[in-house]
């Protein structure tokens, strides 16, 4: 299980997209995570509001935390969101749990609220194992 530092490290070092877009890991265990996203003029669509790349950019980032927590990379191989209500007040909140672990996928849940905890989206993704160890 790599700790909190350990990956948020990883993701600063190895993943410049979620870095441009101020991604933040706030909390992790095996198989739960909880990241934040600002918004602000970067993450928002022609009318103002959280640009829908930019909350699945969050879901996959929380969903990579929860997934990759013991080391070894897993990466998306089905997902599907829902889009509830616009992001209009950040920063936006993305939690990632496990509901199921098999020996090489897994199905994860990803809620995103607002500043003030309404839900914006929810997402359903499935890992798949790649086996490899995550580099530092």
């Amino acid at each position: 299980m790599l700790t909190l530092d350990e990956l948020a490290r990883h993701f600063q070092n190895h993943d410049p997209f979620s870095r441009q877009l101020g991604l933040r890991l706030l909390f992790i265990e095996e198989g739960h995570s909880i990241a934040e996203m600002p918004l602000d003029q970067r993450h928002n669509n022609g009318m103002g509001n959280a640009h829908g790349a930019a909350i699945f950019t969050l879901i996959d980032f929380a969903f990579a935390a929860a997934s990759n927590a013991d080391g070894t990379y897993r990466v998306t191989a089905q997902s599907s969101v829902s889009f509830l209500r616009p992001g209009r007040k950040g920063p936006l909140r993305g939690e990632a749990r496990c509901i199921r672990a098999g020996h090489h996928l897994g199905t994860y849940e990803v809620r995103v609220t607002d500043a003030e905890g309404t839900l914006i989206a929810i997402a359903t993704l499935t890992s798949n194992d790649t086996g490899k160890k995550i580099p530092f």
